[in-house]
């Protein structure tokens, strides 16, 4: 999956659910950036992201990434 930095997904990660993030920085394994909506879950209540928290998130896992209009 191609993203690009600076710009903001409403991404679905199968083991992270579905919300928008904002990318920052990314390799071919790992994309990384800020919750920018929604709530990412994970298997451990004290995992879980919310709006404006870091995350990082395997590009692998990634069942869509739609690109979000930028904010004016």
């Amino acid at each position: 999956m191609n993203l690009e930095n600076g710009k903001t997904y409403l991404v679905n990660h199968s083991r992270k659910g579905t919300f928008a993030m904002k990318v920052n920085s990314q390799c071919d394994t790992w994309a990384h950036g800020v919750v920018a909506g929604g709530k990412a879950s994970a298997m451990l209540d004290y995992n879980e992201k919310f709006n404006g928290d870091d995350i990082s998130v395997r590009i692998s896992h990634l069942r869509s990434a739609v690109e979000q209009p930028q904010a004016v």
